[in-house]
């Protein structure tokens, strides 16, 4: 039980008097006297706020709470803050000057592209479409007479236009559509499912090699491969391509036939100009 001092009114004045002066009272009887003497000091009643019980403290003694201080930011916290801000600001626009530069290009890329097709779909329309059927030129039948070679087993590919993309060096092949073979059966059973497997270590279809006879009588070797796009797939004549058409000085929009044949079962192709 919390106890103070009673007061001896005998003993000394007020000023020299302390609670600590007073006899034992009890607190919980006489707290409005306690709370109301006129002897208690600061001291005092700090110095009985720990005698008390501490679950009894509260009832006597309602100590305020401190007041919240909020630190003041310093000025050299305030520049940082601001420094912080104005390079997060700079950050923010350089991010999005480079999203518009980036946008813009991609803007441009796509506008070169859709004018080179369309340009593209232009030439191909100025190409004269082939009226006049393919008829194997003298000079090509007297060449594989005299290799014992029957006119009659000669077979036509293909009768095309030639484009740019077939004289190009970024692509550097000569394009047979599939759907423009006049004779589907060129090429044997065999030679089909060849240019249908890939190769174990390149993962790419295989070729076949074929003995080609070009515009100018000269033989070379030249590689047939089987290239599946999207909606369609093409035969494709590749790796000494570039050097047929630049000796016999091909060009985009000259009509040329592609001819087959086999002699002892090696194949033959035969590539003639149609004159125009």
């Amino acid at each position: 039980m919390g106890i103070l001092m009673e007061d001896n009114v005998g003993s000394g004045s007020k000023e020299d008097s302390c609670i600590t002066d007073f006899e034992c009272v009890d607190v919980e009887k006489d707290e409005a006297t306690f709370r109301k003497n006129p002897f208690m000091c600061e001291h005092s009643v700090d110095h009985y706020y720990y005698l008390l019980p501490r679950a009894k403290r509260s009832r006597f003694f309602r100590r305020k709470k401190p007041p919240t201080v909020i630190p003041s930011q310093s000025t050299s916290q305030k520049k940082g803050l601001k420094i912080r801000i104005s390079l997060k600001r700079k950050t923010i626009e350089a991010v999005d000057e480079d999203l518009s530069m980036e946008k813009n290009k991609t803007e441009t890329l796509l506008d070169e592209k859709q004018s080179k097709l369309e340009d593209r779909e232009k030439n191909r329309r100025k190409i004269k479409p082939i009226i006049d059927p393919p008829v194997l030129p003298d000079e090509l039948k007297e060449k594989i007479s005299g290799m014992g070679i029957q006119i009659s087993q000669v077979k036509l590919v293909i009768q095309k236009a030639l484009y740019d993309t077939d004289l190009s060096y970024q692509h550097m092949r000569l394009s047979i559509p599939l759907n423009q073979v006049v004779s589907k059966d060129f090429l044997t059973p065999q030679q089909k499912m060849v240019l249908e497997t890939r190769d174990i270590v390149s993962n790419k279809k295989n070729k076949i090699q074929f003995n080609l006879i070009d515009p100018s009588l000269e033989q070379t070797k030249i590689h047939l491969a089987k290239w599946d796009m999207n909606k369609s797939s093409n035969y494709v004549l590749l790796n000494d391509w570039m050097e047929v058409a630049e000796r016999n000085k091909l060009k985009s929009g000259m009509v040329v036939q592609l001819w087959s044949f086999h002699q002892h079962l090696i194949p033959w192709l035969a590539l003639a100009l149609v004159p125009q």
